[in-house]
């Protein structure tokens, strides 16, 4: 082997280094550039997990407002119920009492002497 053709493998070795330096210098912009966006979507990620939760708390909180009002609610109902039985109570107690005065009443008419027959009625 003489001395061109050592030069000309060393020229070849030179720029298969060069290419393969380029190319892994390449690799790692690639590399990069993939960490990058990796970054990027990652918190774009944990932005969409935080708003969730601020959903979730948000629904949780409304929930806990919801189950508040139905209980106020039951009660209320519960109380209007009372109410309304006891309104009853007192409408039966006034029917009881019209019917004891109309039987009175006749009872009354029943003892008065008849009415004159020169009475006229209307």
């Amino acid at each position: 082997m003489n001395r061109k053709e050592l030069s000309e493998i060393v020229a070849e070795a030179a720029a298969r280094t060069e290419a393969a330096r380029a190319g892994v210098e390449a690799a790692r912009q690639s590399v990069e550039d993939s960490r990058a966006g990796i970054e990027v979507e990652r918190r774009r990620q944990e932005a969409a997990i935080a708003r969730q939760e601020e959903a979730v708390a948000r629904q949780e909180a409304a929930t806990a407002k919801l189950q508040e009002y139905e209980i106020l609610l039951r009660k209320r109902m519960a109380e209007d119920e009372l109410w309304t039985k006891r309104i009853f109570a007192e409408l039966d107690s006034h029917q009881d009492e019209r019917r004891a005065l109309l039987e009175a009443i006749f009872r009354v008419l029943d003892r008065l002497p008849p009415p004159p027959p020169d009475l006229r009625s209307a």
